[in-house]
């Protein structure tokens, strides 16, 4: 029989608020992406979520297809417009085997952005495509305040 004193009420009470906080947070519904590297990494999070969720493996960030990201976010930006770049380029430059690219404009949030996203037959393939491992996400602010996101998938 063990002689330790067993936890105080005060312990149990500080063990039960905290498992409290960590499930309400999980409920909090998104804020607006005040950063360009904060919506990046939602739009990652959320993307490799979806990936878990339907026993695909996780995206991995890799330097060549997230500077394709980044340069299409902040070309549709500064255009103020939403266009596909020509991924043959891609292709070639970052030695892939296949490329794929979503892109979007007018989310506040990674979550809404992953809604539609999903909520679109051609999108939802790139993001679940069982081929591609590597994930780039480009995340730009126009002057006018309209957040552009430019996902590139691959595969070596």
């Amino acid at each position: 029989m063990s002689s330790r004193p067993l936890p105080s009420a005060t312990w149990r009470a500080t063990v039960v608020v905290a498992v409290v906080a960590a499930v309400l947070l999980t409920l909090v519904p998104p804020v607006s992406a005040k950063t360009a590297a904060g919506f990046q990494g939602g739009v990652r999070s959320r993307t490799n979520a979806v990936r878990v969720e339907r026993d695909l493996p996780q995206l991995r960030k890799e330097s060549c297809v997230q500077k394709y990201a980044a340069r299409q976010a902040r070309r549709m930006a500064k255009q103020g417009k939403m266009f596909h770049q020509d991924l043959k380029p891609v292709l070639r430059n970052c030695s892939l085997t296949s490329v794929g690219e979503n892109v979007a404009y007018g989310y506040s949030s990674a979550t809404d952005v992953l809604k539609a996203w999903m909520d679109s037959a051609p999108h939802r393939a790139n993001i679940v495509k069982k081929r591609y491992r590597l994930l780039g996400v480009g995340a730009r602010k126009s002057a006018s305040g309209t957040w552009y996101l430019a996902q590139v998938f691959g595969r070596k």
